[in-house]
């Protein structure tokens, strides 16, 4: 049995919805899912809050009301530790839900792009200007890797991460640009990031 400090508990899904045509009936199964959701921030708190709100119209989701406890043993244990519960709790058959659950690894893969930029202007110029629009685009700063510099962008899509470089090549700055994230807001970001860079690139 564990306990987790600061999660998240939401059912999601619909057991079954039956439709009936002139013919047969159609049967749609829909599976129920337990989400443990960690968080280290409010912030984060707020963001699953948002997504879930979000989702609301599309998936039944709902978070239990009093403990939720997740509980690994034989069925004989757990069956005598249901029934524990139940001596201690007043209408007991009305404040139990329990669910046989299995984790689910779901298929959700990293979007990655990169974005990749010449120039004749000096290196030190280049770098100035990215400066400001990571400032511009409010990416924080995260630390400096083997190639360039690391960044994290928050926005209503989402988060991603940005990776920085900027070199010299047979006279030319290029810049290369590595955006990391789940969903949309990896093709968002980076079009916000490559018509800035459009536009600066072709004034100069």
């Amino acid at each position: 049995m564990y306990g987790f400090r600061g999660f998240f508990r939401y059912f999601v899904g619909i057991i079954s919805i039956m439709e009936k045509s002139l013919y047969s009936p159609i049967v749609l199964y829909f599976c129920m899912y337990l989400l443990v959701l960690d968080y280290e921030t409010d912030a984060e708190r707020k963001r699953i809050d948002y997504t879930v709100e979000k989702w609301q119209g599309e998936l039944k989701i709902r978070k239990p009301r009093g403990t939720t406890i997740v509980v690994e043993g034989d069925k004989k244990t757990v069956e005598k530790f249901v029934e524990d519960l139940c001596a201690r709790l007043e209408r007991s058959e009305e404040k139990i839900e329990m669910y046989k659950i299995e984790e689910h690894k779901p298929e959700i893969e990293k979007n990655e792009k990169k974005l990749f930029y010449e120039s004749t202007e000096d290196e030190a110029y280049i770098k100035k200007f990215i400066d400001y629009l990571m400032t511009k685009l409010n990416a924080s700063y995260q630390y400096k890797s083997k190639i360039g510099k690391v960044y994290k962008m928050y926005t209503k899509k989402g988060q991603t991460n940005l990776e920085v470089s900027i070199k010299n090549k047979d006279g030319e700055t290029v810049v290369t640009i590595t955006l990391e994230g789940y969903g949309d807001v990896v093709d968002f970001i980076s079009n916000k990031i490559d018509g800035e860079m459009k536009t600066f690139l072709e004034r100069r």
